[in-house]
């Protein structure tokens, strides 16, 4: 028996709707369905026999038509290869899905939401179900027993580790389920393949980060399952990557001068595509009382030669203490105060320290309502 080779994705949530980047929203849904294209290509360059599919295709149901023509279009491409969808909890499979609606290309094979077995080919099958809801509780087994000496893929949406949620799936699960490779969607972080038992177990993650919660780079996994043996890699596939960046501007006191900085570092450290990615920028390091930092204008900079950045100021005011806290004023006197406390207590003295600055920002009116996250 030979094994398969296989292009383990899940999570694209075509149609998503990205408000935060309000008229580039659009281009940035169409650019999954980009994505898709890419990874239907990126299998027939690698001579993938099976392309799994693990829940959330479609960010909902209801998607344009166009969307999900391209998609099911995408798929006729590669007649050569079989592709196996384990509908999710965002595009579960019922009246409102573009899947039963429309008719299907015939290597497009879509899990019902039951237990099901499809044959790849003679010795390989493919495993699965469908959500048939956004609440999905699922049972913690599956029906089908599976022939020991066949190669045997699970293609599943749920909760790796979970006692309850949407469609939880616990070790026994996995264990009991007598599978080679468990195809894994529904959490958009990549995990490492592990084996429970004699089972491989893995979440490619989300092709595209759809937020800043979801950093870095995003991809699929490509390679062979047979018996006892999960050779895959990871394959960058993303537009984009989401890019959170802390930026010290320590000493600096000129808007332009930061915005000089921020292009620098962000071109040092990504490249000369660095421009294509989203960025949250964040600013950090002391500066001088009197300098004043506009983040909407180092965001509009940065707009000329980024996709998106968003900049924040986390700053914090340099002050020459051993100046201040000879003043005859209220300000003069907490600062000695914090100062004696400091040195009378040198195992908070870190807090107490960052207790003084946040008094004298509320002393100069700057103390943001979030100052402590």
């Amino acid at each position: 028996m030979s094994g398969i080779k296989i292009l383990h994705t899940a999570d694209l949530h075509i149609g998503a709707n990205v408000s935060f980047l309000g008229e580039r929203s659009m281009s940035r849904r169409i650019e999954a369905v980009m994505t898709f294209e890419r990874i239907v290509s990126l299998a027939k360059e690698n001579g993938v026999e099976a392309v799994l599919i693990a829940g959330d295709l479609l960010d909902f149901n209801k998607i344009e038509t166009s969307f999900a023509e391209r998609i099911l279009d995408t798929v006729k491409t590669a007649s050569e290869i079989k592709f196996y969808y384990s509908a999710g909890n965002h595009d579960p499979l019922n009246f409102d899905s573009p899947f039963l609606k429309n008719s299907l290309p015939e290597n497009f094979y879509v899990f019902p939401t039951k237990d099901t077995c499809f044959e790849v080919k003679e010795g390989v099958k493919i495993y699965g179900r469908s959500f048939s809801e956004i609440l999905e509780n699922g049972e913690d087994k599956f029906s089908i027993v599976p022939d020991e000496n066949d190669i045997n893929i699970m293609c599943i949406h749920g909760e790796y580790g979970y006692a309850s949620g949407r469609n939880p799936i616990s070790d026994g699960f996995v264990i009991e389920s007598g599978m080679d490779y468990i195809a894994l969607g529904h959490i958009h972080a990549r995990t490492t393949p592990q084996k429970i038992g004699n089972t491989y177990i893995a979440y490619c993650g989300c092709p595209e980060g759809l937020g800043f919660d979801e950093l870095g780079e995003k991809g699929v996994y490509i390679g062979t399952i047979d018996k006892n043996t999960c050779d895959l890699r990871f394959v960058p596939v993303c537009k984009r990557m989401h890019i959170s960046e802390s930026v010290d501007v320590t000493d600096l006191s000129d808007t332009i001068e930061i915005f000089k900085l921020v292009k620098q570092t962000l071109s040092q450290k990504y490249g000369e595509n660095y421009g294509e990615n989203l960025y949250k920028i964040v600013l950090v390091g002391e500066i001088s009382e009197n300098t004043e930092i506009n983040t909407f204008e180092i965001a509009e900079r940065l707009k000329e030669n980024c996709y998106f950045a968003k900049v924040y100021d986390k700053t914090s005011v340099k002050f020459n203490l051993d100046e201040l806290k000879n003043e005859v004023s209220v300000k003069g006197e907490f600062i000695r105060r914090m100062l004696e406390k400091a040195e009378n207590e040198p195992h908070n003295k870190d807090k107490i320290m960052y207790a003084l600055k946040i008094g004298l920002k509320a002393f100069s009116g700057e103390v943001e309502y979030n100052e402590n996250n």
